[in-house]
């Protein structure tokens, strides 16, 4: 199909929003194409920024596996540059959260400690401007919240691989059965696999509830059934949203200090 004014629109909501959700994407293609093949559409409107260096990506949540497409640049490397407008304190707190998500055990970081990072910045920042500050960057997916700790967002996943690459290569892990960069997993009690949540929950599907892929050892966890829902299911991504709100309504009202900056460094 030739490149009409709908593919456009397709791409103009994509980099408006930084990361669509898939249900949205869907309900955009259907009204604009009149059928549901998204994968058509994105390959169409792909192949015209391919020249461009640009590309729509699908890319889960690690936390609640849900899908989202994100306009991102094709080439990458490790500055990490931002198209957003950031102060040099806000993009400070932001390169001590990414660190201690990726340098952490867990995969995550509490948002006490995020605010506590405050006062070890070399630029002022107030707490208040800083809950502020990581709101924004979890309503625009770059993170990821849930039950008061941050996670990596899928926006840091598409458009900032490289950079954690070439930063934190030693702490990056492979998915075992996508074979893909994880931040966030379940882990094997006995091999130590570590797999995203949402392949874990496809694989049981497909396995009938099969433990770990790799020495199929099963856990609680690994167990699941084609009739569970992921270990991060509706009821927690909804309590995520409320989360999101609370915090956001606890904040001060203040204008976000806008300064620009090329890098992350």
């Amino acid at each position: 199909m030739p490149y009409h004014e709908q593919h456009m629109t397709v791409l103009q909501a994509v980099m408006h929003e930084g990361a669509l959700h898939e249900d949205r994407g869907k309900e955009l293609v259907i009204r604009l194409f009149n059928h549901n093949n998204t994968a058509q559409v994105l390959s169409e409107i792909n192949a015209k920024l391919r020249p461009l260096c640009m590309t729509i990506k699908c890319i889960n949540c690690e936390v609640t596996g849900e899908l989202y497409w994100i306009f991102a640049s094709t080439v990458q490397d490790k500055t990490a540059s931002f198209v957003s407008h950031f102060s040099q304190a806000e993009l400070a707190l932001l390169r001590n959260v990414y660190s201690e998500i990726v340098t952490s055990t867990d995969s995550c970081v509490s948002s006490t400690f995020c605010l506590n990072l405050c006062s070890s910045l070399n630029v002022r920042l107030t707490k208040s401007d800083a809950e502020q500050f990581l709101f924004k960057m979890v309503n625009r997916q770059w993170l990821c919240c849930k039950d008061g700790k941050y996670y990596m967002g899928v926006r840091s996943i598409a458009e900032l691989l490289q950079y954690f690459k070439d930063t934190y290569e030693e702490n990056l892990q492979i998915c075992a059965l996508c074979k893909q960069e994880l931040f966030y997993g379940d882990k094997c009690n006995k091999c130590d696999a570590i797999i995203h949540v949402y392949c874990l929950k496809n694989y049981a599907k497909n396995q009938n509830g099969l433990g770990c892929p790799n020495c199929q050892f099963s856990t609680p966890r690994q167990n699941l059934s084609s009739s569970n829902t992921s270990a991060m299911d509706i009821e927690d991504t909804s309590q995520m949203s409320m989360e999101i709100h609370e915090m956001a309504q606890s904040s001060q009202t203040k204008k976000l200090k806008r300064k620009h900056k090329n890098g992350l460094m």
